[in-house]
């Protein structure tokens, strides 16, 4: 006779095997019901011709109070990214700027007059012009107009693909603005956070998955062994006494449920009151496009990438180096660019076909890196309904759901439209969860 799971996950992206493998790190027994065929969710790595392309986000940071635990329990594989990953890059007003390490300071970005004001942070004394601010409304008022600008534009553009006057900064940077709540100043915050750190705390360093993040994906489900059920669609989630029953190929019981999916197909399957909030949730289709070809063709510094500025007069919204800071990304010999196109920041550009982008992606990449480019190797990868997008009014959306949840003990929501798109972030709610679907002690 099966034991009962102690929570039952309905989803196998990221957002759900890491609550699965937590749970069962602490000795629980999760059950993932996976509708496709394979895991991972929008983490699914091309491979051809020796390319590997990550469609979605492909590196992060360790250790990780939460991410490190579960990595290690399922033994997947990660290594460190290349020691000049650390280089960063801005394209704007024509020029390729550096904007990591010492050069930062002599920066062309940005004007004298506007690093005064960067220096003035800790004593400017501001009240927030709303209880939620937008990201650039929150970074102009604390970093003045001309830095702060800029960077809202990067923030948006290279983690959300987004609008800086529509996301919000408490929802989609929660950290960051922890740092003017706690200390009144971004600068204060972040020296205090930085005295603070143990001494002999290891520093936080960028790493990858080698065999790509579908690959460590699929990693992390090896570790859940038979917990873990592929190509089990599911189409209702419903209460039953103290139960809650999962249905699609069959019913399955346990006194929890952790929906990890995007919040519309979440709406298809929860329980009727959450269905119209589920709803209500944003997101912004991307389109991503990997450039390969031989390194005499494609001469790409070393570096992460570049992200374009307020200014930069370009569709592109990022370009990654992604075969110079991560290894066997590319042929021998051989180099590897990835562009961002769309989501929320310039949503018209992917009305063009596959061969229209492919074309306008060489010619803005050759723009940034001022030489002319000849790829031998094109792919595009489409994102719908695309990145979550955490307007101003997402914590609020949040809220609306944990008083309809209150109502629905047991059921739980999980996955990256809700508390943080990235990697790090699903482990720290992952942690949480298992908190409340673990039985106590």
């Amino acid at each position: 006779m099966r034991v009962r799971p102690d929570v039952i996950v309905v989803g196998a992206g990221f957002g759900g095997l890491l609550v699965a493998c937590e749970v069962a790190r602490r000795g629980g027994r999760p059950l993932v019901l996976e509708a496709g065929p394979a895991v991972g969710g929008v983490a699914a790595t091309v491979h051809d011709e020796d390319y590997l392309l990550e469609p979605a986000a492909g590196s992060f940071l360790l250790p990780h109070p939460h991410l490190t635990p579960i990595l290690e329990s399922a033994r997947a594989r990660v290594v460190p990214a290349e020691a000049t990953a650390h280089r960063r890059y801005v394209y704007d007003r024509g020029g390729l700027f550096e904007i990591a390490g010492p050069a930062a300071i002599a920066t062309r970005l940005v004007s004298g007059r506007g690093k005064l004001r960067l220096l003035r942070e800790p004593w400017v004394r501001t009240r927030p012009t709303s209880a939620d601010e937008s990201l650039r409304g929150f970074l102009e008022r604390r970093l003045g107009p001309e830095v702060g600008r800029m960077g809202a534009t990067l923030m948006a553009h290279g983690v959300f693909a987004g609008d800086p006057d529509k996301l919000s900064a408490r929802a989609a940077f929660p950290a960051m603005v922890a740092l003017d709540d706690d200390a009144g100043s971004l600068i204060r915050g972040g020296l205090a956070r930085r005295r603070a750190r143990p001494k002999d705390a290891p520093r936080a360093g960028l790493h990858i998955a080698p065999n790509g993040m579908a690959g460590l994906a699929a990693e992390l489900a090896a570790s859940l062994g038979d917990d873990l059920r592929l190509e089990w669609p599911v189409d209702s989630v419903r209460r039953d006494g103290d139960e809650w029953v999962v249905g699609g190929r069959g019913e399955e019981r346990s006194p929890a449920v952790v929906v990890a999916l995007a919040p519309a197909e979440a709406a298809r399957v929860v329980p009727g009151p959450l269905a119209p909030l589920l709803n209500e949730a944003r997101a912004a289709p991307v389109a991503v496009v990997g450039l390969g070809g031989h390194a005499a063709d494609l001469p790409v510094p070393s570096g992460f990438g570049a992200l374009t500025g307020p200014d930069g007069g370009l569709h592109i919204l990022g370009l990654l180096f992604e075969s110079s800071y991560a290894a066997g990304r590319a042929p021998a010999r051989h180099r590897l660019l990835k562009g961002i196109y769309g989501g929320d920041a310039d949503p018209s550009v992917l009305a063009l076909g596959d061969d229209d982008l492919v074309a306008l992606a060489i010619e803005e990449a050759g723009r940034i890196l001022d030489v002319p480019l000849q790829p031998s190797w094109t792919r595009v990868v489409r994102h719908e309904p695309g990145i979550p997008q955490y307007h101003v009014g997402h914590s609020a959306w949040l809220d609306r759901l944990d008083a309809v949840a209150a109502d629905l003990p047991g059921l739980h929501l999980a996955g990256w439209g809700y508390r943080g798109i990235g990697v790090a972030s699903l482990a720290q709610h992952a942690a949480t969860l298992a908190d409340k679907v673990l039985p106590t002690p």
